[in-house]
């Protein structure tokens, strides 16, 4: 039986509609995605019939059926809506989740949401816009948010005769996560390179299951070597890497990661490599390492331990954590352990708990106990025990505080490495705003028993103090200052009595659109003496200034200080950069000894940024002692059209010799690139093929040398200190 086309299609689009509704789509969509039934829309351009009593619709001409967040396109479409099974063919397209699938012939089925699509291609992209795959495939199957796909070839190369493939029988694309890839071989052309049993791509920018190429080197004490890295993925929860190195004068280097989920038994991490060298003793490596993590409603355990036993280190370590969270009470406790030898502090443990209760909504109590031990050249143990109890009323906060820190080894020391204050106790009364209209102002009284160790030290003490909160004023539109201040004075069982008034100002003036002025004034006048050292104040009057200056090529400052006690300057430190161009960029730091009216140490630096060349070029110079202390260098230049070759090295004069030191030779392969490198300190040879798309492997070696000036962020750290 066949009706008019018109009214073929209105009456298929109610039916359908109609059965949408019913059934849902199952698709590729979930089932809370079902719209209503004017989120259905089937086209036809060229013809529609309708068989009522086989309820089977039959289209062509530009065929598209949108539900949801599925698109399908084809020219030919067969619908059972008895069955729900699906035919359209002829330039096929699958679009979900702005993923698209095209092919020649797809089945689906409306009831179930799962088909097959043949002669496939698919353009898949990869996080943080690396690159696309291109997949082909004979058949792929359409499951729940992710599609099967047998005879794949799939490669990132976006020429039509691509340099590179992978093919493979079967693969798994989950959508918006990872590609699954099981017995997948590596084609350079059509030569096969390398094998996988088990492959994995991500699709998101997680590192969790990454796509490793085999890393050639050589080493001094290695050899020559080529280590090796193969995924592997059983499922969400259980998944990991294989590590396989090949060392000419170690032997081999197996070890393996495995990443699981336990779900209420935690989660985590186990770590396991060794080199079982059987030339010499001091050549095997041991490597491992368990982190794990197991959550109950209220409470985390937290371990995370790593033992290395090799020629470049030597170290144990674990940091375990338990804490308990419940309405009105928390509880915590650690255990940390370090053994290094080649480090100062050579051993070190810590253990200990903290307990909190919130005994009412004012009140609350707190309990610490904790112990450490550090062994240097002497060994050296602290014990701390502290109780605290708080009870805050609105503006008012009272607390008491019993605390005691006891050195066993005190007695053994030469060099009495600490400092401690007992609290027994103290008294403490807090408020936070006295009220005072217009002027904000916090007041503390603190009473208490102290005893200062090592020195022994043993008074009671009352302080009574009147703060100023920081506040701004603005006079006008460019200027703005800043203040604050300090009143208090403390007295002493034994006696003794010391007073301070401290303030601070900071203005700031905005002395045209590019200049800018800014100075702090701070002073604190001291009256009495204490026998503490803990709360000695110090006579203080200091003016500071910073003049800054900014345009669209300069950026520089100047600032010092000018300490009016002892009639001393602090360093005068300039920071400018000139940037003429979009290339150069030139840049200047120093610092001046105004006391001595000598300049101390000069930084310049220079850059050039041109396409593909990059030159940077620095160094340090102590002016008074005429060394030029280092210099740092880093370029990337292009050797023809398709290679690069890049140096970085730090160079000590003083010492004659390279602190790091890399030459890299890189060749671009359109969508690939292979490189050597050397790094000259480390004597290490590097051969490293990388696919451009997945650039999850660095390429070339990384020396493990110094900071590099171009690296820095704090003037302080490449000038040296503010203070002379």
């Amino acid at each position: 039986m066949c009706v008019p086309r018109n009214k073929t299609i209105v009456v298929f689009l109610a039916l359908l509609g109609f059965i949408l509704l019913l059934q849902g789509l199952p698709r590729v969509a979930r089932a809370e995605d079902t719209p209503s039934q004017e989120g259905v829309r089937i086209l036809a351009s060229k013809t529609g019939s309708y068989d009522l009593e086989n309820q089977v619709f039959v289209g062509s001409g530009d065929v598209e059926i949108s539900y949801g967040e599925l698109l399908l396109k084809g020219q030919e479409l067969y619908v059972d809506l008895l069955t729900g099974e699906l035919q359209l063919q002829g330039a096929v397209s699958l679009n979900q989740d702005g993923q698209e699938i095209v092919g020649e012939l797809l089945t689906y089925n409306l009831q179930t949401g799962k088909g097959t699509l043949s002669e496939t291609q698919a353009e898949i992209p990869l996080p943080e816009n690396t690159g696309t795959i291109y997949l082909r495939g004979d058949e792929v199957r359409l499951t729940d948010q992710s599609y099967g796909v047998t005879n794949a070839r799939f490669t990132t190369c976006d020429l039509p005769t691509s340099h590179f493939h992978l093919a493979t029988r079967e693969l798994e694309v989950i959508l918006g996560e990872k590609v699954i890839i099981r017995g997948v071989t590596y084609y350079e052309g059509k030569i096969p390179l390398f094998y996988w049993p088990y492959l994995v791509i991500p699709l998101d920018s997680s590192d969790r299951d990454r796509f490793n190429l085999p890393v050639l080197g050589y080493g001094e004490r290695e050899g020559y070597y080529m280590k090796n890295t193969f995924n592997y993925y059983i499922n969400s929860k259980s998944y990991g890497h294989l590590y396989l190195d090949l060392f000419s004068r170690l032997g081999v280097g197996v070890g393996a990661r495995h990443n699981y989920d336990l779900d209420k038994l935690g989660k985590g991490s186990l770590y396991l490599y060794g080199i079982p060298s059987q030339a010499e003793t001091e050549n095997r490596v041991i490597k491992g390492a368990f982190n794990h993590e197991i959550r109950g409603n209220t409470w985390i355990l937290r371990t995370n331990t790593s033992h290395e036993n090799s020629w470049e280190k030597r170290e144990s370590s674990s940091e375990n954590r338990f804490t308990l969270t419940l309405p009105k009470s928390s509880l915590e406790s650690w255990y940390n352990y370090r053994d290094n030898p080649k480090t100062t502090v050579k051993k070190y443990q810590e253990y200990g708990g903290r307990l909190s209760h919130q005994v009412t909504d004012q009140l609350s109590v707190n309990l610490r106990a904790n112990r450490t031990e550090r062994e240097t050249t002497e060994t050296l143990r602290l014990l701390d025990y502290l109780a605290e109890g708080n009870y805050r009323q609105g503006k008012h906060n009272l607390s008491l505080v019993v605390q005691q820190q006891y050195n066993p080894d005190l007695l053994k020391t030469t060099t009495q490495p600490w400092r401690s204050v007992q609290r027994i106790p103290e008294l403490k009364w807090d408020v936070s705003d006295l009220g005072v209209d217009k002027v904000p102002l916090r007041s503390q009284v603190v009473v208490g028993r102290y005893e200062e160790r090592p020195s022994m030290n043993r008074d009671t003490r009352v302080l009574g103090q009147l703060s100023l909160k920081p506040q701004a004023w603005s006079p006008t539109s460019t200027l703005n200052l800043n203040y604050q201040g300090d009143l208090a004075t403390t007295l002493y069982g034994s006696g003794g009595q010391q007073t301070w008034v401290y303030g601070r100002v900071t203005l700031n003036q905005k002395l045209t659109d590019e200049l800018t002025f800014s100075s702090t004034y701070s002073q604190r006048e001291v009256w009495g003496l204490t026998p503490f050292l803990f709360d000695r104040q110090k006579p203080l009057q200091d003016l500071s200034f910073r003049l800054s200056y900014t345009d669209s090529k300069w950026r520089a400052s100047l600032n010092s200080s000018y300490n009016l006690k002892a009639k001393t300057f602090g360093f005068l430190v300039l920071q400018s950069h000139w940037q003429p161009n979009e290339a150069w960029g030139w840049d200047l730091y120093a610092n001046y000894d105004l006391n001595r009216q000598k300049l101390q140490r000069v930084v310049p630096m220079v850059e050039y940024n041109s396409g593909e060349v990059d030159l940077k070029l620095g160094g340090r110079y102590l002016v008074e002692q005429q060394v030029l202390e280092r210099v740092d260098a880093r370029f990337t230049l292009p050797v023809g059209e398709t290679w690069l070759v890049s140096y970085e090295s730090i160079y000590e004069p003083p010492k004659g010799s390279f602190s790091q030191g890399k030459i890299t030779l890189t060749k671009d392969l359109h969508c690939r690139k292979i490189s050597a490198s050397y790094d000259h300190v480390g004597k290490r040879v590097a051969l490293q093929y990388t696919i451009n798309a997945f650039p999850t492997l660095p390429i070339g070696w990384d020396s493990q040398g110094g900071l590099g000036l171009f690296d820095l962020d704090q003037v302080s750290e490449i000038i040296g200190g503010m203070e002379p």
